[in-house]
């Protein structure tokens, strides 16, 4: 198979691994297709923590047809036994002649599966649409390469780059289309985030009450509020069909009155000490309770403070075709003063939502 051919298997591999939803948190999403000459014996993607890998599926549907197959994988085939048993042994067993890689696998446990299959005598190629693949596996390979959640800053500003017009109007930049779609990231979300700021203007519900049927997961609020100022008569405070956390930076405030009261209606309330990398601590501690993806919809004070941080890992911006010509701007000074350090995006994708068009980058 020439270098085209083994890109053009490895993008239909990523299109079957993004079919999987946040269920197989925290494993990774990911595809795999056999491929014998120009036809597929057998394909599939990693469903749900704890049932088959897509490599598994693959090797279940196409059965003896896989002795001699060219596998194409997203990410690198598991190496050990965990909840089930390691993909590259289970390759090397069905016959298979070649695997080929999209993104290798840097935990420590299960990686090594590449070396495992070249020891067997299977033709191993790597690192194909390496980006595309990446992007798949970004949540399970955020947590693994920096202990903390995947943070995807969404946000809806006009052409000219504004959230808020000069009088603080906000509602509505986007068009109904749009916040649907904005309803349906929550509800693929382990977490949603706000600032302090935006929970005392706006009063958000940050739920998923757009979607045409109910999710069977619904995110849980997070709001970064070091004086702990949320309102106990707050959407936030008082749906408590839906959990809500309050991160403040002081102990004291953690103790208060206002701490017990917000408790008292099923708030929780979480002190990160106050120190030069707070953000980073918070999504830490955020990781560790077992939040794999975060979905930032703060507004331009914390969400520069997350870019600054260099803490974002996906942008989505929904542009709607209105101009206010002053206002606020999404972004505040980075403190870049000539272009050759401007921040480098990748675009990953472009399409148009109702009257809005969506961007979606990742940081080079």
């Amino acid at each position: 198979m020439n270098a085209a051919g083994d890109r053009a298997w490895m993008q239909r591999a990523i299109a079957l691994g993004a079919q999987a939803t946040r269920a197989v948190r925290p494993n990774p999403l990911v595809g795999c297709v056999l491929v014998v000459g120009d036809d597929v014996v057998g394909e599939g993607f990693h469903a749900i923590v704890g049932g088959p890998h897509a490599e598994a599926v693959a090797l279940a549907q196409a059965g003896d047809r896989a002795r001699g197959a060219t596998a194409y994988v997203t990410l690198e085939p598991c190496n050990h036994w965990g909840r089930t048993p390691p993909c590259a042994q289970a390759l090397i067993a069905a016959g298979v002649a070649r695997v080929v890689i999209g993104v290798r696998d840097p935990h420590a446990m299960a990686s090594g599966g590449a070396e495992t299959l070249r020891a067997a005598g299977i033709g191993v190629t790597t690192d194909v649409l390496a980006d595309a693949a990446g992007d798949l596996a970004a949540v399970f390979l955020t947590g693994i390469g920096h202990h903390r959640p995947f943070l995807q800053y969404k946000l809806a500003a006009t052409a000219d780059g504004r959230v808020a017009a000069d009088d603080g109007t906000t509602r509505w930049i986007s068009s109904p289309d749009a916040r649907r779609l904005v309803h349906a990231m929550r509800a693929e979300a382990d977490a949603v985030l706000i600032g302090s700021g935006t929970a005392l203007a706006d009063n958000p519900r940050l739920d998923c009450r757009d979607l045409p049927t109910p999710p069977r997961h619904l995110p849980l609020r997070v709001v970064l509020d070091r004086r702990l100022q949320l309102p106990t008569d707050s959407h936030l405070a008082q749906t408590t069909a839906q959990a809500t956390l309050v991160v403040t930076d002081d102990p004291r405030r953690e103790a208060s009155t206002h701490a017990d009261q917000l408790r008292a209606l099923g708030v929780d309330i979480l002190c990160v000490p106050t120190a030069p990398t707070w953000l980073r601590d918070v999504l830490r501690a955020l990781y560790q309770r077992g939040v794999h993806h975060v979905l930032c919809e703060a507004g331009p004070t914390l969400g520069t403070a997350l870019w600054a941080a260099q803490l974002v890992d996906r942008l989505d911006l929904l542009v709607a075709p209105k101009l206010l010509g002053s206002g606020t701007p999404w972004l505040q000074p980075l403190g870049i003063a000539t272009l050759g350090d401007a921040r480098a995006l990748r675009w990953t994708a472009v399409q148009q939502v109702g009257q809005d068009v969506w961007l979606t980058a990742r940081p080079q």
